[in-house]
């Protein structure tokens, strides 16, 4: 059977050229190594899910792979390098178009809206698209989730005893679509594009964005959506859920269905997932309200941050010793120093009692072992010759006894692969990873970095062995050689001449911002000389 690989596509801002480093990297890898192995032995791209800049890198993936290969052959005139090297630049991202307010965002969300239809829609400029071209790398559909950050909120509604409900609203907000050879058309992308530039507003920096979202598509019985379809706005996706890998597991689940688990791996991609964000100084006594604010934005955005990789470790761990456990039992009965039947009697009255307030819609007790049998496939046959199938049935009913009590139903373990960077190896990570659009020395830079830690990922000895992917030989184009001396680029290293045109830029913004709310010159002016000037020569170090 197949490899399957989920790729998972942290947020990044400018950074987005590192992750098209390594995405380039990857999927030309994987693309030339299928051409060489069996059709069971092959690697296949079936998930793709991003944040913030790193979902538009995944729904722009996700229609290349399946219909225009060749759009990702070249490593210095792929889609995702134009996309984050080649064609966008913070002057014109400052050059606010004629129809822009200013009192909305910084930066042109018109320039990001057309380059987001260069790259998406380009392909359905005529009546009838290209032919499709599909890429090795690709499976037959692609899974495709955005994370998305909905500022109107949704409510869900539960029944408390003895009576009333309780009622809370999610603004963490999640957008799935399955792609394959029938969906290469204009209706199915332009809502997809629309979403990923949504996914990537970020705040203050680009203009919030209305989505139209169907009742079906958040399925909970609790849900409170009293139309069909309702009118949401959105901001970064990346302000609850910077690094989706929930998402990926939630569409790997409706692919493998929680079997096959040993064929099935995670490469997540992000450009600052080493990075600490403790701050050990802090304490009571520097703690007036400007420094207790700051840091608490830094822990609560952090912390949802990061909040996917907590909880697959977490669970990681949990299944771990479930697992052992199991097969501990298994090995206890086909010994006979335990008796099944005792078990099955402790089995038969739990088991009910269990399942009994569970969701309507989650699993019942017969899926749950038909799952189980196929999960432990091995263990339950060899149980079954060892002693009866008798035995090995209260051996699947025991198992799921653990399983449901510890609330590790139709979870999996993940193995989760990682190719992350530090800031002191990029040039764009300073002003929240804004500085890679000050010039493209520096995206340039940052993704051909990409391509060397996806290089080193690609020659892991661990490759190859048992429990992970196969050993992944191709050849690799040349990169170009890498200036370190802008390793970890400080902002005072950024030419100065750079630094002051920045902030004329930023600085004519401000005014425009000011008179659109407003406010009478004098006023402006004051403002201007008394704060935002010497505000923004202080942030660019001028």
């Amino acid at each position: 059977m197949p490899y399957r690989l989920a790729i998972t596509i942290a947020g990044a801002v400018s950074l987005g050229s590192y992750e098209a480093g390594v995405l380039y990297e990857i999927i030309e890898a994987i693309g030339q190594y299928n051409q060489t192995v069996e059709q069971d032995k092959r690697i296949l791209v079936d998930v793709l899910t991003g944040a913030s800049a790193g979902g538009m890198s995944a729904i722009v993936l996700g229609q290349k792979l399946l219909f225009e290969a060749s759009a990702l052959r070249d490593p210095y005139d792929n889609m995702l390098y134009r996309a984050w090297v080649r064609d966008v630049d913070l002057e014109p991202l400052l050059d606010l178009q004629h129809d822009e307010d200013p009192a909305s965002s910084i930066l042109s969300s018109n320039l990001v809206e057309s380059l987001s239809k260069k790259y998406l829609m380009q392909r359905y400029s005529t009546h009838i698209p290209p032919v499709a071209d599909q890429h090795q790398a690709s499976a037959e559909s692609i899974r495709l989730g955005l994370a998305l950050s909905n500022l109107n909120g949704v409510d869900y509604t539960y029944p408390v005893r003895p009576s009333g409900t309780f009622t809370y609203t999610r603004f963490q907000d999640q957008l799935y679509a399955t792609a394959d050879s029938k969906t290469d058309s204009p209706d199915f992308w332009e809502p997809l594009r629309n979403a990923a530039v949504s996914c990537g507003a970020f705040p203050f920096a680009f203009r919030v964005k209305d989505l139209v979202r169907h009742k079906t598509e958040y399925p909970s019985p609790n849900v409170v959506f009293p139309m069909q379809t309702e009118t949401f706005t959105y901001t970064d996706g990346g302000v609850f859920q910077n690094q989706p890998l929930g998402l990926a597991k939630n569409l790997v689940d409706t692919i493998d269905h929680h079997v096959n688990t040993d064929t099935r791996f995670y490469l997540f991609i992000a450009p600052h997932v080493q990075s600490s964000t403790a701050h050990a100084s802090f304490n009571a006594n520097m703690a007036d309200f400007k420094e207790t604010a700051a840091q608490l934005l830094n822990a609560v955005y952090g912390q949802a941050g990061f909040q996917d990789w907590v909880e697959a470790e977490t669970l990681n761990q949990r299944i771990d010793l479930f697992n052992r456990r199991a097969l501990e039992l298994n090995a206890g009965l086909a010994s006979g120093k335990i008796d099944p039947a005792s078990l099955a009697t402790a089995a038969n009255t739990l088991l009910p009692l269990l399942f009994r307030h569970r969701d309507p819609s989650s699993e019942t007790i017969d899926a749950a072992r038909i799952r189980l049998k196929k999960q432990f496939g091995e263990e339950y046959e060899y149980l079954s010759r060892a002693t009866s199938q008798a035995a090995a049935d209260t051996w699947v009913d025991s198992i799921l006894t653990f399983e449901t009590a510890a609330d590790l139903g139709d979870r999996d373990e993940m193995v989760i692969y990682g190719v992350t960077a530090n800031s002191s190896e990029l040039a764009g990570s300073q002003l929240t990873a804004f500085v890679g659009f000050f010039s493209q020395q520096y995206r340039d830079h940052d993704y051909d970095v990409g391509r060397l830690k996806a290089r080193q990922f690609l020659s892991d000895p661990s490759l190859g062995s048992p429990g992970n992917l196969p050993k992944i030989v191709y050849e690799s184009k040349a990169i170009r050689p890498i200036d370190h001396s802008l390793d970890g680029l400080a902002l005072s290293d950024v030419p100065r001449d750079l630094r002051e045109t920045i902030e004329s830029r930023l600085h004519n913004r401000s005014g425009d911002l000011l008179q659109e709310l407003g406010l009478s010159w004098p006023v402006r002016e004051g403002i201007e000389v008394a704060f935002i000037g010497p505000q923004l020569r202080k942030l660019l170090g001028l």
